[in-house]
């Protein structure tokens, strides 16, 4: 115990000392605060797409990703290339971007945070740069944003350090997995059809401070969601695979549940 406590203090530190992201950049859109058009009773940025709305061929599911990596890169996907330059094990690496920006960003819903026109929003994302912008660790300001601000925010990051990701689009939630195959402590591997590698997917839950990596929450154990992932500028939608080796925390917790009630009755049947 003591030892793990000691080994996520110096991950803390390392973070902390390493990856002060650099506040003067200009963010994607070449403004900052970046800038929105309201037409057709929805706010558009200046890709085309909407902020307010995240389905259709201009919604922002998946197609934000975009707006910060490849040609558009700038601070987030910088952040992605000073963990890549820094970690020599994909894996450790992999923890600590999690960690990060588990640390230096909050949950908060939209309708508390972002007004447009006067009007709070109940539907808004942010962009991975947009989000990266509003952390500074000089004066311990925090990103705010909610569950698909902060899984565009990882996607980003972990682009720039080199690891694959793919957008998951959920049932009233946005996430994100990762390709690390390697990794030894996830709850479910999954695997994509389009991807001929097997099941090395992991899922990547940033919208609490406690979650490991490699955690898919059991509301999303079913498969009952869509993974996008980005080959050659191009989105492919695709619905996962469960793994058939993986068990499953959750699972093994229900078990060992279940063991124990029957021990405690075994145990009392035969003291009568």
């Amino acid at each position: 115990m003591i030892m793990s406590l000691l080994k996520n203090s110096l991950v803390f530190f390392f973070i902390a000392l390493f990856f002060v992201p650099q506040i003067n950049a200009i963010p994607s859109g070449g403004v900052i605060p970046p800038t929105f058009t309201h037409k057709s009773g929805f706010w558009y940025d200046e890709w085309g797409l909407t902020r307010d709305y995240a389905e259709g061929s201009d919604g922002y599911i998946p197609g934000l990703q975009s707006e910060t990596i490849g040609a558009n890169r700038e601070l987030a996907y910088s952040i992605g290339e000073r963990f890549r330059s820094t970690y020599n094990d994909r894996t450790v690496m992999a923890v600590a971007i999690l960690k990060y920006v588990q640390t230096w960003t909050e949950y908060g819903y939209d309708s508390d945070n972002v007004v447009m026109g006067g009007v709070a929003q109940d539907e808004w994302a942010w962009n991975a740069d947009e989000m990266a912008h509003n952390i500074d660790e000089r004066s311990g300001a925090l990103a705010v944003g909610d569950c698909e601000d902060l899984a565009f925010l990882c996607a980003t990051i972990y682009n720039g350090a080199g690891i694959e990701t793919a957008i998951v689009d959920a049932p009233e939630h946005v996430a994100l997995l990762i390709w690390l195959p390697d990794f030894q402590n996830a709850n479910q591997y999954w695997e994509l059809p389009e991807d001929s590698r097997g099941a090395g997917w992991i899922w990547v839950e940033a919208t609490g401070s406690r979650n490991p990596l490699g955690w898919t929450p059991s509301d999303f154990f079913d498969g009952y969601w869509t993974a996008y992932t980005l080959v050659d500028g191009v989105y492919h939608p695709q619905q996962p695979v469960q793994s058939e080796s993986s068990s499953g925390f959750d699972n093994l917790d229900l078990l060992f549940a279940i063991g124990f009630l029957l021990l405690i009755i075994i145990s009392r049947m035969f003291r009568r």
